[in-house]
């Protein structure tokens, strides 16, 4: 039996209130027990330290950086060097790992290096993390990516039914579906019911409970502000378009530029779970972060247009949730966001990006493949909020 969780996925109190409409899922249990933890342990006494005139222990580089990039690993330096105060990051990362928050990781990027990383006592960097609603974020860069290399043209010319089945876009042309466009889709206008987020998770064939969802309304009214149904139905309209799956058009089209690998979930039907469910190393994610930091560039190569991270952005930097991304309310940065605070967090004017992850077990057979027996094991932080912890983060830069 699966158990279903509300989706708690938000960057800022005013994102709260819009996530609370949003249903999200984990399965069997989802990694936690049936007791609840027991509290956290009440702090330690507060040791003065000798600071700075700016009030860190030891001094701050004031820059100006030279940022870089990642070759086949990661260059590390220290937060200080980079402009941060390592004393505030460590408070950052002992929040993230509080007893009963089940953080499996957390990572710090700024200026191309990592200057913060910590592990939960039984994970490495080895281990692998998941998305839950991360990969939404994903999922627009691939968009994006499309639309760059001429197999989307236009946004609102450009209808959902072109890129579906010939059966499926049939059933919707006897319907005002047929008027849904891409850009409906991107900014969750299609009008269409939203589903129960456990029950899309435990379908097994999440696209066409998706596809079969009644209208309530007209076709860019705006109705609610998530639904998972149409994240699910964007990677159909990437298989149209491309002709390739999101997995096949990531590998090959971001993952192959900036060496980002991982496993995205499928239905048992065979679809890709497009919103949500992209498995990889913590340090892989961050590549993506950095990515969509530094305006889609990766080394002096354009993978993403500057004109559609702008556009796919430009909602998120402006306080509401569209094109897949987050606002962050601290630091005029915008968020990937998922389930149980998966978070991978870019703050393009500071050169920063964050990231934090549940302690993640793949439970079942091993395949990313979703059944009654393969799901996700992550947890719900008991004493975690996302806005506070990226507040901390980022009140690190001196």
């Amino acid at each position: 039996m699966s158990r279903r969780v509300r989706l708690l996925l938000y960057a800022s109190p005013a994102v709260a209130v819009l996530v609370a409409a949003a249903l999200l899922i984990v399965a069997c249990g989802g990694g936690g027990g049936a007791s609840a933890p027991p509290p956290p342990p009440a702090p330690p006494p507060v040791v003065t330290t000798p600071t700075t005139a700016s009030g860190c222990s030891v001094a701050v580089d004031e820059g100006p950086f030279t940022p870089v990039w990642p070759g086949v690993e990661w260059q590390t330096a220290t937060p200080q060097s980079q402009g941060m105060c390592p004393d505030e990051l460590d408070d950052a990362l002992d929040y993230a790992f509080r007893a009963g928050n089940d953080t499996g990781a957390v990572l710090v990027a700024k200026n191309g290096y990592v200057v913060a990383e910590r592990y939960a006592n039984d994970r490495s960097a080895d281990d692998l993390v998941t998305s839950w609603s991360v990969a939404k974020s994903v999922a627009s860069a691939l968009l994006g990516a499309a639309l760059d290399d001429g197999y989307l043209h236009d946004l609102d010319a450009q209808h959902v039914q072109e890129f579906l089945s010939a059966d499926d876009a049939e059933a919707w042309s006897e319907t005002d579906k047929a008027n849904i466009t891409l850009r409906h889709m991107l900014t969750l206008r299609t009008a269409m019911r939203t589903v129960d987020g456990g029950d899309l998770y435990d379908a097994a064939d999440q696209l066409a409970m998706s596809l079969d969802r009644p209208l309530i309304g007209e076709p860019g009214e705006k109705l609610y502000d998530y639904s998972n149904g149409d994240v699910m139905i964007a990677g159909e309209v990437l298989y149209g378009a491309t002709g390739m799956s999101a997995q096949h058009f990531l590998d090959r089209r971001i993952g192959a530029l900036i060496d980002f690998q991982g496993d995205w979930w499928e239905d048992e039907s065979g679809n890709v779970m497009s919103y949500c469910c992209l498995d990889a190393l913590p340090r892989k994610f961050l590549r993506f972060g950095l990515l969509s930091a530094r305006g889609g560039e990766w080394n002096g190569s354009r993978v993403v247009s500057e004109a559609w991270m702008d556009e796919s952005t430009a909602s998120a930097l402006e306080g509401e949730y569209g094109f897949y991304w987050w606002p962050i309310a601290v630091g005029n940065g915008f968020g990937a966001f998922g389930l149980h605070s998966q978070i991978v967090a870019a703050y393009p004017q500071d050169d920063l990006v964050v990231a934090r992850f549940s302690r993640y077990t793949r439970v079942g057979d091993g395949h990313p493949v979703r059944t009654a027996t393969n799901y996700h094991g992550t947890s719900e932080p008991e004493d975690f909020d996302n806005a506070e912890f990226l507040a901390m983060v980022h009140g690190a830069i001196e």
